[in-house]
């Protein structure tokens, strides 16, 4: 087999196309491949795929893997066609992408590498530009987008994370499988109704809960395109737990500021152990908890109604649920603390998407899951200077889309 050969299977090429000729160039490191479409072959237009008469053509170069410790050019004459309904255009060739300059095996090479390292060890190791990289991500994302298969959409969780410091957001919406289906920008109601409106109506009656946390813009955004949404809307074990930690947290410094100056260096370094699980407790901060009860009374009743609240969501079943959190609301609101009953009264406006959540075990764990993975590849990525290339690199890494080119396909 000659050099010639070698390389058009290497390039999986056939007839019209052939490789003309291999030369390597040590003073520039290169190994350049001249590929040649053969005279007689018929052109077609790019988008439609009618026969059209050539227009020109014009020299192209694309970056191939690398031979031995040689950087492999392919290069090209590649006609252009003028075609009656879409213009003057250039044909596609069978070894890259339209609008490429690297080789279908090249990009499906710096793939498999961003799937294992950072964009910056990338660029480093392959002597390639961020704006590259990002373009071979976003061609991946494109062709993910297009070809991936139904995935499922009938249990999912959303959730939000920041771009970057401050108030710009964006929203994913993923499935109980861990795959982010969707990233929209901010976190209105618009944000979450862009991915409602993209779903056919069959895909909208399937779903059977929806996980979120308690803000108003996301159960507006379900109510006005989901039917029979609150019956599907969720707060989950998670979102409950956090609003009754920070209450827990406003109740104990609120506290330490009524107690004698003495005792509060002592107060504030227990705020940790009130906001433990009373199981994982150990000796020392139960005799902790004891000792400062005394003194911090609001502080006592909030955390035995947080570890009540526990118990009714661990320990209830769905029937019994709806009226231990009733009396857990009536005894909440018993204690005359300010911050726990505002708290019960959020509950008791949220119940319906409580007893959701119990009921279909919804959780927005895998969501919470994915932000922090999110928080990790924004560190890796040294920040994004665009909030586009946020979001593409989100779907890229966390969308399960099959974003490999088939070199052959």
């Amino acid at each position: 087999m000659d050099q010639c050969t070698l390389y058009e299977q290497i390039l999986g090429l056939s007839s019209p196309w052939l490789v003309s000729s291999v030369e390597l160039d040590k003073s520039q490191g290169e190994v350049v491949v001249q590929v040649e479409l053969d005279r007689s072959a018929e052109l077609v237009c790019p988008r439609c795929g009618n026969a059209c008469p050539g227009y020109d053509s014009r020299q192209r170069r694309w970056r191939h893997l690398d031979t031995c410790q040689f950087r492999t050019q392919v290069v090209a004459q590649v006609p252009r066609v003028e075609c009656p309904e879409h213009g003057c255009l250039t044909i596609s060739v069978p070894w890259a992408e339209q609008n490429s300059r690297y080789t279908l095996l090249f990009e499906a090479f710096v793939i498999s590498w961003l799937r294992a390292a950072s964009i910056s060890a990338v660029s480093k190791q392959l002597r390639l530009s961020w704006t590259a990289i990002d373009n071979i991500m976003e061609r991946a994302v494109r062709r993910g987008l297009a070809n991936v298969p139904d995935r499922d959409t009938t249990r999912l969780p959303v959730d939000e994370t920041a771009f970057r410091k401050g108030h710009d957001y964006v929203t994913i919406v993923s499935n109980d499988q861990g795959q982010v289906l969707a990233v929209e920008d901010g976190r209105s109601s618009d944000s979450l109704g862009r991915f409602y409106g993209s779903l056919e109506e069959s895909r909208k009656l399937s779903i059977i809960s929806i996980s979120m946390d308690m803000s108003p813009a996301y159960q507006k955004a379900t109510f006005d395109h989901i039917e029979k949404a609150h019956r599907k809307i969720a707060f989950d074990h998670f979102h409950v737990a956090q609003m009754l930690t920070r209450t827990l947290d406003i109740t104990r410094k609120a506290d330490m500021a009524r107690a004698d100056r003495s005792m509060r260096q002592e107060i504030h370094r227990s705020r940790y152990t009130w906001l433990r699980h009373r199981k994982s407790l150990e000796g020392q901060q139960i005799r902790q908890i004891r000792h400062l009860s005394d003194a911090l009374k609001d502080t006592g009743l909030v955390w035995y109604l947080k570890e009540k609240a526990r118990d009714v969501w661990q320990g209830y079943r769905v029937k019994g649920a709806r009226a231990a959190w009733q009396e857990w609301i009536h005894m909440a609101r018993l204690t005359e603390v300010r911050a726990l009953a505002s708290a019960a009264n959020q509950i008791e406006t949220k119940l319906f998407g409580i007893l959701n959540a119990m009921r279909f075990r919804a959780s927005s764990g895998l969501a919470e899951a994915i932000n922090g993975q999110v928080r990790t590849l924004k560190v890796r990525a040294r920040g994004f200077r665009s909030k586009e290339r946020f979001k593409r690199a989100i779907l890229f890494h966390y969308g399960g889309l099959p974003m490999a080119p088939d070199p052959h396909g």
